[in-house]
């Protein structure tokens, strides 16, 4: 077993298919890149569905080539060390320290004398001649983060055996596997612990600021990767008098204050984001009746979620029945797919004409235009995985407005 939670053998299958990908494209090999694990909303997480590598030491362009015969290599322009977390939690063997292209990068260098590590497509060639490989196209993707010098270092090494294909690796990772969707429930969990920590914590006077930091805190204790919340609040009973606040939240919540929070947990590579709306030590009834009309929306939408059926079932369902009480989509999606990254296939909107799948997860949080004001309000957020029998929802953490402070 790897000590991230998947399976030797399950890692296998999904090098086996990378592989029958690269045979079937005609390819000598396919180079597979994520940026740092650092860039907590891009994609960054294809090495790591390869690799295992997941964890947020991974601060440095790495890439997986994965030849069509052949055991998969990684490449990665980092510092030695690295190399001993690597073997840590990685079934590859095959770890190659390589040049890195950007000159201020924490990596070993290459001397003038070009005595150092090679670059990453000296490297790929070296992979296919190693393995005997004829052929000399090799395929790439995750291109989609991937930095403008890097892909023009790629392109002008390689020059014409550099071929973009379909994103074999992005297909795979949108159907979880058991031991995922376990890995994803678990950062479910933790995500609760957040939101219960803040019900408990809160307290008239207190900044939001410090009640964010004892939720994060406490997630991080019990053991994620990553934990970060933000909250909302304004005075009583107009939600277009709250503010959204992304960064420290100043703001000192007194007693009847509408509140708003919204986790972003990473448990062994795997995400969670919630969103949970509520009041601070009293109840407010038009809070009450606005997320009456946002759940009423998202089961709507829920409802839809069965193998087969359109994406785009689900975020007209949830248009529909919000518009009826005068809130509009806004932002032009209903939610977004969710596993090793912040935001994967499938997307969520209206426009899509992707069929789901049984083992794909997403989270479901639609935000809203208010009537008259038109002030932004997403009262729920929801992490769900698609069974043969319909949706899962991972978190457990209620769907009604909580009550913090009591």
């Amino acid at each position: 077993m790897v000590s991230r939670g998947i399976s030797l053998g399950e890692f296998e299958q999904r090098h086996d298919r990378i592989r029958s990908f690269v045979a079937d494209q005609g390819l000598g090999a396919l180079l597979v890149y994520s940026p740092p694990q650092e860039h907590k909303w891009g994609q960054t997480g294809h090495v790591a569905y390869l690799s295992g590598w997941a964890n947020c030491d991974r601060i440095v362009d790495s890439a997986v080539v994965v030849p069509v015969t052949g055991d998969p290599v990684m490449l990665l322009a980092g510092m030695p060390y690295m190399l001993k977390q690597i073997e840590e939690v990685s079934p590859l063997r095959d770890l190659r320290l390589v040049r890195a292209v950007d000159p201020h990068a924490v990596a070993v260098s290459g001397g003038a004398d070009r005595t150092g590590p090679r670059s990453f497509s000296e490297e790929v060639v070296a992979i296919l001649r190693e393995n005997r490989i004829r052929e000399t196209r090799v395929g790439v993707v995750g291109i989609e983060n991937m930095p403008v010098p890097f892909y023009e270092a790629l392109a002008r090494e390689l020059g014409d055996d550099l071929r973009r294909v379909t994103d074999v690796v992005a297909e795979c990772r949108s159907i979880k596997t058991p031991s995922e969707i376990e890995l994803m429930k678990r950062a479910a969990q933790l995500s609760d612990v957040g939101f219960q920590t803040m019900v408990e914590v809160a307290e008239e006077g207190m900044r939001g600021i410090e009640i964010v930091a004892e939720m994060e805190r406490v997630v991080r204790r019990e053991g994620a990767d990553h934990a970060k919340y933000w909250m909302a609040s304004g005075p009583p009973p107009n939600w277009a008098d709250v503010r959204l606040d992304l960064k420290p939240h100043e703001r000192v919540l007194r007693e009847g204050d509408l509140m708003a929070s919204c986790s972003y947990v990473q448990y062994k590579g795997y995400w969670c984001h919630g969103q949970r709306t509520g009041t601070m030590k009293s109840p407010s009834p038009e809070l009450d009746r606005l997320c009456a009309i946002g759940r009423e929306a998202q089961d709507a939408g829920l409802e839809k979620i069965r193998p087969e059926t359109p994406v785009a079932h689900v975020g007209r369902a949830i248009r529909k029945t919000a518009a009826h009480q005068g809130f509009e989509i806004q932002g032009g999606r209903v939610g977004h797919g969710m596993g090793m990254d912040y935001a994967e296939r499938p997307g969520l909107a209206e426009s899509s004409d992707e069929l789901l799948q049984a083992g794909m997860t997403f989270v479901v949080h639609a935000a809203y235009g208010l009537p008259d004001s038109g002030a932004m309000f997403v009262p729920l957020g929801d992490v769900c995985h698609v069974t043969p029998q319909g949706p899962e929802l991972l978190m457990e953490f209620p769907r009604t407005p909580f009550i913090a402070g009591r």
